[in-house]
């Protein structure tokens, strides 16, 4: 599946990132690549995995860590509401302000 220039722009406006000409070509070649590697990945054989064996996996994992040490929670303070809203494109009082999901 091919993208261009349009739908990388596109991307760029709803993260609100600017590009330059050259990052967006750029960036248009980094999105082909990523698109390339799902591509390669459909066609991989995921029939011998069963469901006990992502059960398995699962345990292994938690296996492998039942000798790591757990740090005790620590309660800090956060960052203060004027600083996070700073950084908010949109903001509404005490809120941030984001584009409507459903419409």
């Amino acid at each position: 599946m091919p993208i261009d220039t349009r739908e990388v722009e596109k991307i760029a406006e709803l993260a609100h990132l600017k590009f330059d000409p050259q990052e967006l070509e750029r960036f248009v070649g980094h999105f082909q690549q990523i698109l390339e590697y799902f591509t390669q990945l459909e066609t991989v054989s995921t029939g011998a995995v069963s469901t006990e064996n992502v059960q398995n996996a699962h345990q292994a994992v938690e296996g492998k860590n039942r000798g790591t040490p757990m740090r005790e929670d620590e309660v800090r303070s956060s960052l203060p509401v004027a600083t996070a809203l700073d950084n908010a494109p949109e903001s509404s009082e005490d809120h941030f302000q984001v584009p409507p999901v459903i419409e």
